[in-house]
């Protein structure tokens, strides 16, 4: 599908102008580049498992949402650790990572799409988001949204994880009722994977204005 490689092009942008931004980012927007990073590397072997392994790449999804869950949980862990206690942080994300493994071996295969530990993992990112709003409503020291990259940052995480509960916990019901559903479902969420990945690239360009044109502090 021709929305697929126009998706992977805009990760691969998002990655291109993390590269070159990289020494101006704080701790927090280094593990959103360690997230696009990711992507841009899952994406990659999904290529390469598709032509030279087998047709069936339901297994790399086995892989991906622990470990992307991971990286994005260790980003609103820095943003939001003075909101939340991070002991709370990080035993969701770790719970989260021990049903991961309990998954593919005890519930879905690890030929059946991971619909359980997608939509479990889009639900803990959603509610990260919301929390970050709230803590941005309550503490109101940024002057202007607009040119703040976390906002940019949690506006496509908050929109991209709403949506992605949606589509993991149905996708095995949708293939199971219509094909034709399925595909336009599929098309529909590239659309938002896109859209997700040209946000993250706006605020990684931002990023420079925010320490203005100075590397940020390690």
């Amino acid at each position: 599908m021709w929305i697929l490689k126009i998706n992977a092009i805009t990760n691969i942008i998002a990655f291109i102008i993390g590269c070159y931004q990289y020494r101006y980012f704080t701790k927090e927007l280094k593990f959103v580049f360690y997230f696009v990073a990711f992507g841009v590397l899952t994406e990659s072997y999904s290529r390469f498992h598709l032509h030279f392994i087998m047709k069936n790449g339901l297994p790399i999804g086995h892989f991906y949402f622990p470990i992307a869950i991971f990286i994005a949980g260790m980003f609103y862990l820095q943003i939001l650790k003075d909101f939340i206690k991070p002991k709370y942080i990080i035993s969701i994300i770790g719970v989260y990572e021990i049903y991961c493994i309990i998954n593919p071996i005890f519930v879905q295969g690890l030929f059946e799409y991971p619909s359980l530990t997608g939509s479990v993992g889009a639900l803990i990112l959603f509610l990260f988001s919301v929390a970050y709003f709230i803590k941005v409503m309550i503490d109101a020291n940024i002057k202007k949204l607009s040119a703040e990259p976390l906002i940019w940052i949690n506006t496509a995480f908050l929109a991209y994880y709403t949506v992605g509960f949606f589509y993991h916990s149905l996708y095995n019901l949708r293939t199971r009722a219509s094909m034709d559903v399925a595909v336009f479902a599929i098309k529909l969420f590239a659309v938002l994977n896109l859209t997700f990945y040209l946000i993250i690239a706006i605020a990684f360009i931002l990023t420079v204005k925010k320490n203005n044109i100075r590397p940020a502090k390690r």
